[in-house]
């Protein structure tokens, strides 16, 4: 299955946005099974991870304690959860995609019927607003602002293309070109753990051709943009571009640089 998730950031928009167009030709060989798709989310969707993930609760950690829970699922503590945002990518007909945005839920259970009924192909997984954003017509145009989102770095074999030399370009891996993405990993998580702090930490695999990274830490979900920008700055290498060839790196090394060059 390649329902996979991702942080997106656009909050600027406030009305609802459901769109329906035909898949690009990237995904024209990718059909989703609506049966296989139903299995999937009634048997093996990690549906109390993710609401215990999301919430930051520590008490939605054990799905049996009932200590903090209320009539209809939902955590005393749990504030974050309800005011998260969700967007679906469905198939009604095969080919023909339609984008939901503005989806929140209050509890576990919710989530579960929302998506079980619908059986998306994709599930984006956004911020966390200051109202839930399933109000936002409800609300003012403006009133809805975002609070928080982690800090996410896409990173993809296609950004290594100069440097693979398996045969394999594009959305194609193998064994060999994928041990760049452990490089990757190991560089990185290293920085964000010693040289900016964060503890939590977690890696996915993006579901084709790469690994996300979701720092999930408080201080990290409420970074201003100009801060992610700078996390980001920091991990950039210029090794020049097909158009200039030329680079050059200072010496000696940035401690960061000797680091990555040892792992």
């Amino acid at each position: 299955n390649d329902a996979t998730s991702s942080n997106h950031d656009d909050a600027s928009a406030q009305q609802p946005m459901t769109c329906s167009t035909k898949s690009s030709p990237a995904d024209s060989s990718v059909v989703f099974s609506p049966e296989l798709l139903g299995m999937y989310y009634a048997r093996l969707f990690p549906y109390q991870m993710l609401y215990s993930w999301l919430s930051y609760d520590p008490t939605t950690i054990n799905p049996h304690n009932n200590n903090n829970t209320t009539k209809n699922g939902t955590s005393n503590n749990t504030t974050t959860f309800p005011r998260r945002e969700f967007s679906m990518t469905i198939e009604p007909t095969p080919g023909n995609e339609v984008y939901i945005r503005y989806q929140s839920f209050l509890s576990q259970e919710e989530l579960t019927t929302a998506i079980q009924k619908r059986r998306p192909t994709k599930i984006d997984i956004g911020a966390v607003f200051n109202y839930p954003p399933k109000d936002n017509k409800s609300l003012p145009s403006g009133k809805l602002q975002t609070q928080e989102r982690e800090l996410v770095f896409d990173i993809d074999l296609t950004d290594y293309d100069g440097v693979r030399n398996c045969g394999c370009d594009g959305a194609k891996i193998c064994p060999k070109c994928w041990t760049f993405m452990g490089m990757a990993m190991e560089v990185m998580d290293e920085g964000l753990r010693n040289d900016f702090g964060f503890e939590h930490v977690a890696w996915f695999y993006s579901g084709r051709r790469g690994v996300h990274c979701w720092v999930c830490d408080d201080g990290a979900r409420k970074l201003t943009n100009e801060a992610r920008s700078a996390v980001a700055t920091y991990f950039e290498v210029n090794l020049g571009s097909d158009k200039n060839k030329n680079f050059n790196l200072s010496s000696p090394l940035h401690p960061m640089l000797s680091r990555a060059y040892d792992i």
